[in-house]
């Protein structure tokens, strides 16, 4: 989704968890997107893992809200606000699973709302009120003021601050008994309450006079409002605004006057999208709650993506509709259809805008900030004309020969005096938020061309189904609202034959040139501004302000409120019961607008250098007082240009990034009443009170709130008070010049490998309008997209962009997602992209060029086809690799030469650009070899599970030997010896000690089904006995099958591409491809060597045993099994995301680890190839026991089963030891040091290091041997634990490559079971060193689960080493 920048809020759930709501800024632009299109999420504070919510909030200050105590949070949205026959709120709350546990709607407007135990409490108008789960609303408290920042305290009390007057606030306690308690008194905005992820409540900002927080629960801290407190409750962390975010970061002195520049000259720009370079780091200021100290930190910034796109998509519908306990059986509205009605097109030609998006017919020019600023101040006078402008290039795509704007759309008119006319300022502010002066889409740097900038959500109409946020892709061709460019210009954009009701279309080629040309959008779009002027100054309906000069920034106030929200003019009124003018939504005396009281948009002369945080929350404000706050303080674009067009870099004199020269003012106090007091829009004209506004329950309500009185005044003297027109270009000057000497983004136009035949992005003969002139292209370029559920749109278009840059001066980007991203394979977002050469060859060297901006994967999968041998999957590092042509490898192609790339990868959440660029086919001369490895790792039937430690000391478990296990499960199962005692006279009763019941289910018998899978379990038990064979013979049962740890034995003679189909087959698997090109003296041509990785673990199992008997139980007993389905992050491979249900197949996938792949190497002698990779994970219940949820569910299970008078002693015993076995977590904060011991396992491993040579030989490359290991320089690795198979071309081989019929070593559980201290023996935890710990520790460094700096379940590095090479660590999967 092009955006120029995200926006959102969050709330602490709890320290391990938070609440978030996001949106695109210009979600806050459209009345219904801002009240109630946001997108939510809960995100896991300790994993990463989010998982997004199937439905949507408002962006008010207040949504989300949180209450640790109940570990819930609440999400408000409001309906049809300015609609007053359809105003709802909405307050959905959730767990920090995301279920859903309650979601009333009501009438009114209710803010503030969080989540307590029976419902939430909020505020309605004045009233603090209590919302039960099916939306009954009852009073607690008529307030002085509305209330807000409400947080329920100890004891059931509520703190709330509440507005006390229109200047004044006090914060105050209301109790269950109706007592309330003035806490603190404070200036509006400069008070209020906050909390963490505690129970504590704390007092920010700057109270004046006594504070009595004792005994209400509040804590007093010294930090600014709107501060943000940590998820224990310890820090109180001030708001942070990195760059390109910073329009006011320093105060703009003497009022704006003699303005020359936003920033210092040492000021670095935002960078350019689409890159990951490293980002400036970033201060964190914060204090410290107990003690008052003040806190500086330095933290690595978060890097853009190209406009700083995130991902709306809904984390898979099922999960998602399961998390929020929705009704099976529902499904997604983007549904795939059957149908193979693919599309190739990237254009809409169903579309019902004029112009369509990514048309390579079609591109527009994004400006620079200059040529924006020179156009407004030209077409405010009447004079932006052909003769001024540089006419041809890019412009000839109209047709037209000349553009001439101001002829095509003649200067306005304004109601009133004669030389009246609209100034500059207000024209940039509205421009500033309307596009951020963009003409193009966000991807293109200004210089570059792209696809005309039309907001998707207008162009598609997309819409917010509150119930379902992926169907925000939906296209609504009929909703569509045709916005173009800098100043989304909508009127007569739409094609003929679908105008709006009373529209007229634009001839197509005037709407060629409003879509392509900023220049001629900028005429039209003032004209617009003009109309909502006329419209509020028109006879019997109008609503001016101050001395009503236009010449005056504040006089546009109504009319810039008009041209966001509309007017509901007189004639309608006999509609809305009399009631006519401006709607209630943008009234700054609106509570949703928090920041809006007495704190204008970007001021820095009223708060301080806390304003330079207002851009990042811009939903704090009504539509009107940002544009106020953006005329008077200016933009920073992120880039600085000269007026001749190049393009200024940081530490540069000239350097500046403000977006125009504002306005000015005689004095700071007066800008700094830029936006009026509340009482100016909401006062006895409007029956309103700015100190509680409206409570309304009613169609009629909302209409008697709108306002439409003509002078209204917050400046009596607008001469000497009123913002002043300040024009950077007040001489007529010719058009400044195109972007230039851009530091990323400039069109590569020669460069490619010597004798490639190069397949562009777009066709043959294409104009790309840069330097580069004319495409040329051998061969041709295909998207594939797939339509929805009706086959006849086709959502993924909407999220693919063309960018003036690249190889040639043209490339693609769009985002890489997964499956649970509305990706993969026919997937509804999947776009698939194939080049084919336009001729044959037989051995060709292939590329690929990444462009400098828009490509940040560092996974991109490309797949060479029509190779022998092939297809061949290539991945290469896109942000590693940006502006540079990188080698896939040499092939022998026996069919059309072609690539394809698709925007899906494992980890893909939409976050990431990935850019089809140009590919090249450079011919080449020798023999194409290929080779595979692959290592499997299984966990025999036969392995020995003993320990080194003695039995009866310190593992008091049954997993302590296999003798204690044996005597554990068949206690629990038919009784015999106790595990743990000496005495073999002290016995248990099991399950099947009772006979079976028969009538009736008591405490005297065991449940039939519970009986009958525990006999079954026993029998294995028994057969498995407690002893490998010792003959070293593959058992049919034993203890290592019945705990569905096993995997089977592989047979020498298959090969491994047969052997291991399966998940269910191996615990870890390397799969290793390499290819080369030989010339006549059998060396290998430089660039002709590729390769490819891939590293899985495999799937774990949760005992048939348990699940059965857990059946069994809600069978008998009427006890309901626990909830145990979860979702992994890097399930079986990293970057895949699975949902695992153990109750169907008893699966518990295998967590992949943090990856690492050396790409292929060629020796300096040009013999072999070499390669190296590391890999691997963790056992599947690690991943489970991660999520607290299930410890709790299966404790509450036990608890059930313990409190009823039916089971008997061994059915309770069942259910304490499985807890404990299996689902125990201990806590965070010990990181499970006490839970269960196989959800504790270290991680296994396996590193590769292998040379494959021209001779046919293949030979180990490691730096290091391995002591554990024979021969001590093998080509593979591996942790102690399982047994290593190797197979080299597909056949099994010892570890030098030769041919072999045996595993390479067995799994050696004892030290792989070692506690983990020092002693001769090693063990698996900590980072492994082969020549010195040989197969222990691990390539992670993962520590044991001890309190404090160990490592729980759920932990994921992020880095990993060689164990080879100890000393290097790796932060990117693939490195060159």
């Amino acid at each position: 989704m092009p955006a120029d920048s995200w926006i959102g809020n969050q709330c602490v759930i709890d320290h391990d968890h938070a609440a978030v709501v996001y949106a695109p800024r210009t979600f806050t632009n459209k009345p219904d997107l801002m009240q109630g299109g946001a997108f939510t999420a809960i995100v896991n504070l300790g994993t990463g893992q989010v998982t997004k919510l199937p439905f949507t909030a408002s962006l008010a200050y207040f949504d989300p809200s949180c209450n640790p105590r109940t570990h819930t949070a609440a999400f408000t949205a409001f309906r049809d606000m300015n609609d007053p026959a359809a105003t709802r709120t909405r307050v959905v709350t959730v767990n920090t699973a995301g279920k859903t546990l309650s979601e009333p709607t009501s009438k009114g407007e209710i803010t503030s709302a969080v989540p307590v135990d029976d419902g939430a409490v909020g505020a309605l108008g004045p009233h603090l009120i209590h919302l039960d789960r099916k939306g009954h609303v009852k009073d607690l408290l008529t307030a002085g003021g509305v209330p807000f920042d409400i947080h329920p305290v100890d004891d059931g009390k509520v703190a709330f601050v509440e507005r006390d007057g229109s200047k004044r606030a006090r914060a105050r306690v209301w109790s269950k008994k109706g007592e309330t308690t003035v806490v603190a008194s404070g200036r509006l905005g400069d008070l209020d309450l906050a909390r963490g992820g505690s129970s504590q409540v704390f007092l920010a900002g700057h109270p004046s006079g006594a504070v009595h927080t004792s005994g209400s629960g509040i804590t007093r801290i010294d930090a600014p409002v709107d501060t943000d407190i940590s998820s224990l409750g310890r820090l109180a962390v001030n708001p942070v605004l990195s760059q390109g975010l910073r329009a006011g970061v320093d105060r703009i002195k003497n009022a704006g006057k003699g303005f020359t520049k936003t920033e210092p000259e040492a000021r670095g720009t935002e960078q350019a999208p689409g890159m990951l370079n490293a980002a400036p780091a970033l201060t964190v200021t914060s204090t410290a709650t107990s003690t008052g100290t003040k806190l500086d930190q330095t933290v690595p910034s978060t890097l853009p993506t190209a406009g700083n796109q995130l991902s709306p998509a809904l984390a898979s519908v099922p999960k998602a509709r399961a998390a929020a306990g929705t009704v099976a059986g529902t499904h997604s509205p983007l549904t795939r259809a059957t149908a193979a009605n693919v599309s190739h097109d990237p254009t809409d030609p169903d579309r019902w805008c004029s112009v369509s998006r990514n048309d390579v017919n079609a591109q527009a020019l994004q400006p620079t900030p200059n040529q924006v600023e020179w156009a407004v101040d030209m077409a405010i006078r009447g004079d932006l004309h052909a003769s001024y402008l540089n006419q041809g290039g890019y412009r000839n795509q109209t047709g037209m020969g000349t553009i001439d704007p101001q002829g095509l759309f003649k200067a306005p008119t304004l109601t009133g005096p004669a030389d009246a006319r609209i100034p500059a300022n207000v024209m940039l502010g509205i421009m500033a938020q309307e596009s951020n002066l963009w003409q193009a889409e966000s991807g293109s740097i200004p210089g570059q061309m792209g696809s005309p900038l039309a907001a998707v959500d207008g162009y598609y109409g997309h819409q917010i189904d509150p119930g379902s946020p992926d169907s925000y892709w939906n296209i609504n061709w009929d909703k569509s609202d045709c916005g173009y460019g800098v100043g989304q210009v909508t009127d007569g954009m739409r094609l003929a034959g679908h105008e709006k009701p009373g529209e007229t279309s634009l001839s197509p080629t005037l709407q060629k040139a409003v879509a392509i040309d900023y220049a001629t959008n900028i005429a039209a779009s003032l004209k617009i501004l003009a109309d909502k002027w006329n419209e509020v100054h028109t006879a019997g309906q109008t609503i001016t302000v101050n001395n009503d000069d236009p010449a005056y920034v504040e006089n546009w106030f109504t009319a810039v409120w008009n041209y966001n929200l509309g007017f509901n003019p007189p004639s309608d009124s006999s509609q809305h019961g009399g009631h006519w003018g401006l709607g209630w939504y943008n009234n700054p005396a609106n509570p949703i607008y928090k920041n809006s009281w007495g704190h204008p948009f970007m001021d820095t002369d009223v708060d301080g250098t806390d304003a330079n945080h207002d851009a990042a929350h811009p939903q704090d404000w009504p539509y009107e007082e940002k544009v106020m706050g953006w005329a008077a303080w200016s933009i920073d674009t992120g880039y600085s240009y000269a007026t001749s067009g190049r393009q200024d870099w940081p530490n540069e004199s000239g350097f500046s990034s403000a977006g125009f020269r504002p306005a000015w003012w005689n004095t700071t106090a007066v800008r700094s009443q830029v936006s009026p007091p509340l009482t100016a829009f909401c006062n006895s004209d409007n029956n309103c009170d700015p100190a509680t506004p409206p409570n309304c329950g009613t169609e009629e309500c909302y209409t008697q709130f709108w306002f439409n009185k003509p002078n209204t005044a917050w400046k009596t003297n607008c001469a000497t008070e009123c913002g002043h027109e300040l024009i950077k270009y007040q001489t007529l000057i010719p058009e400044p010049g195109r972007g230039y000497r851009l530091k990323n983004g400039t069109p590569l136009c020669s460069g490619e490998p010597t004798g490639a035949h190069v397949v562009a992005s777009v066709p043959n003969g294409t104009e790309t309008w840069s330097d580069c002139g004319q495409a040329i292209s051998s061969g041709s370029f295909q998207f594939t997209f797939y339509p929805s559920t009706t086959g006849l749109h086709y959502e993924a278009k909407a999220d693919l962009h063309q960018v003036g840059g690249g190889f040639g001066g043209h490339f693609w980007y769009t985002h890489t997602r997964n499956e649970s991203h509305l990706g993969g394979p026919g997937g509804l977002m999947d776009i698939d992209g194939t080049w084919t050469l336009g001729e044959q060859m037989d051995l060709a060297q292939v590329w690929v060029h990444v462009p400098d901006t828009g490509a940040q994967t560092t996974r991109a999968h490309y797949v060479v086809n029509g190779a022998s041998g092939g297809p061949y999957s290539r991945y290469v590092n896109q942000n590693a690799n940006s502006g540079k042509w990188v080698s896939l490898g040499a092939y022998k192609f026996t069919g059309t030469p072609s690539v394809s790339l698709s925007n899906y990868t494992p980890d893909g959440s939409a976050d990431k650009d990935i850019a089809f660029g140009a590919v090249a086919f450079q011919p080449v001369t020798g023999t194409f070899v290929r080779r595979t490895l692959t290592a499997a790792a299984i966990f025999d039937p036969n392995q020995e599970l003993n320990q080194n430690f003695p039995v009866s000391t310190e593992f008091d478990t049954p997993l302590r030997s296999m003798k204690s296990l044996y005597e554990w499960a068949l206690g629990l199962a038919a009784g015999g010896h106790l595990w743990d005692n000496d005495d073999p006279s002290v016995r248990t009763e099991g399950l099947t000690s009772w006979n079976p019941c028969t009538d009736r289910v008591d405490e005297n018998c065991t449940g039939r089904q519970t009986y009958d899978a525990a006999n079954q379990w026993a029998e294995d038990i028994k057969a498995g006995g407690y002893t490998p064979n010792a003959d070293g013979s593959a058992p049919s049962m034993s203890i290592p099958v019945w705990m569905g740890m096993s995997n089977l034995r592989p047979d020498p003679s298959l090969p491994a591409s047969e052997a291991y189909k399966s998940d269910n087959s191996y615990k870890i698997k390397s799969d290793i491809v390499v290819t080369f090109v030989t010339d006549g003296s059998g060396k290998i041509i430089p660039g002709s060597e590729g390769a490819n990785y891939t590293a899985r673990v495999g799937n774990a199992h949760l005992p048939y045993f348990v699940t059965s008997i857990m059946k069994g139980i809600e069978a008998d007993y009427g006890i309901p099994k626990p909830y145990i389905d979860y979702t992994t992050q890097d399930a079986l491979e990293y970057g895949n995301v699975l949902t695992s249900h153990p109750y169907t197949d008893g699966d518990t996938p295998g967590q992949a680890f943090f990856p690492h792949f050396r790409d292929a190497h060629l020796n300096t002698d040009h013999t072999c190839v070499d390669v190296r990779a590391v890999g691997g994970g963790v056992h599947g219940y690690r991943a489970m026991v991660g999520n607290n949820y299930i410890n709790d569910n299966v404790k509450a299970w036990v608890d059930k089963i313990n409190s009823s008078p039916d089971t008997n002693y061994a059915v309770r015993k069942f259910a304490g030891d499985i807890y404990s076995m299996f689902f125990k977590n201990s806590g965070d904060w010990n990181n499970n040091m006490w839970g269960t011991m196989i959800g504790n396992a270290p991680p296994i491993w396996q590193d590769i290091a292998a040379a494959f040579c021209a001779d046919g030989t293949v030979k180990p490359n490691h730096l290091q041997d391995d002591r554990d290991a024979t021969p001590t320089n093998g080509i593979v690795y591996q942790s102690y634990m399982p047994d290593l198979y190797l197979y080299v071309d597909d056949r099994m081989t010892d570890n030098l490559g030769h041919p072999s019929n045996a595993r390479i070593r067995g799994g050696d559980w004892r030290d792989f079971s070692n506690l983990p201290i020092p002693g001769e023996s090693g063990n698996a935890y900590g980072s492994c060193d082969a020549s010195g710990r040989g197969s222990g520790g691990n390539p992670w460094g993962v520590q044991p689960p001890v309190p404090l700096y160990g490592d729980g379940p759920g932990n994921r590095p992020t880095s990993v080493i060689h164990c080879d090479d100890s000393g290097t660590k790796f932060t990117d999967n693939l490195t060159p």
